[in-house]
C-alpha cells in the first residue's frame, strides 16, 4: 500500500513539474552528411553578413536591442519586462566578409530582465573570455549575431580558414566628419547658421 502511494507521489510530482515549466525550446541544426568541408563554407560565406577571426575581450549588457523572445512574451502576454541583452566584444585579427573594423560586438539572446529574471537560447553561442574564434555573423552591421547551427567556431580547430584564405587585416574605426572638429570651430558654424 505505501509502495502504490509513493508511486503516485512521484507521478504527481512529475505532472506538476511539466505543466509548470516556462516555455522549453531546444536548438537543432540541420546538415548535409555528404557536403564536404569546402561547400560547408561556400554556403555559410553566401549566408553571412560578416566573417571574422577575434579574441574575445568581454562581454557587457546594453539596453535598446531588441531580443525575439523579450519582444513576443510582451506582444503575447502583454507583460513587460524591461531587459538588456548580453554582448559579446571581440578584439578583430582578420576578416573575410563585411570590412571588419577592429572591434566588433555581436548580440546574443541572453537577456537580464528588471524582474530578477533572465532568457536564453540553447542556440546561442557560448564565448568564452580569451578563446579567438572565426566567426560567422549575420544580421545587420550594428546588431551581428551568430548562433551555434553557424560554422562558428575556435579559431584553432577549424580547417575553414584555409578554405577562406589570408584574409585581411581590420580597419579603423572611421571618425564622422563633424567629430573631428574643435569646439570652437561648432560654435562657428552655429553661430553662422543661426545668425
Amino acid at each position: 500500500m505505501f509502495h502504490l502511494n509513493k508511486q503516485k507521489i512521484v507521478i504527481s510530482f512529475v505532472i506538476c513539474l511539466l505543466l509548470s515549466a516556462a516555455e522549453v525550446f531546444a536548438c537543432g541544426c540541420v546538415s548535409s552528411p555528404d557536403e564536404s568541408i569546402s561547400d560547408a563554407v561556400k554556403y555559410a560565406t553566401e549566408k553571412s553578413t560578416m566573417i571574422f577571426a577575434g579574441k574575445v575581450v568581454g562581454f557587457e549588457y546594453r539596453k535598446g536591442i531588441p531580443n525575439q523572445y523579450m519582444e513576443s512574451l510582451k506582444k503575447d502576454s502583454g507583460k513587460h519586462v524591461d531587459y538588456e541583452t548580453m554582448v559579446v566584444k571581440f578584439q578583430v585579427e582578420r576578416w573575410w566578409k563585411g570590412e571588419a573594423t577592429t572591434e566588433i560586438f555581436l548580440v546574443t539572446d541572453e537577456t537580464k530582465n528588471s524582474d530578477g529574471t533572465g532568457s536564453g537560447s540553447s542556440c546561442d553561442y557560448h564565448f568564452k573570455e580569451g578563446e579567438s574564434y572565426l566567426v560567422y555573423a549575420y544580421g545587420k552591421e550594428n546588431e551581428l549575431r551568430t548562433h551555434a547551427c553557424t560554422r562558428t567556431r575556435l579559431l584553432n580547430i577549424t580547417e575553414d580558414v584555409k578554405i577562406l584564405g589570408e584574409g585581411k587585416e581590420p580597419v579603423e574605426k572611421k571618425d564622422e566628419p563633424n567629430n573631428s572638429m574643435d569646439v570652437r570651430a561648432k560654435q562657428r558654424l552655429c553661430y553662422r547658421v543661426v545668425r
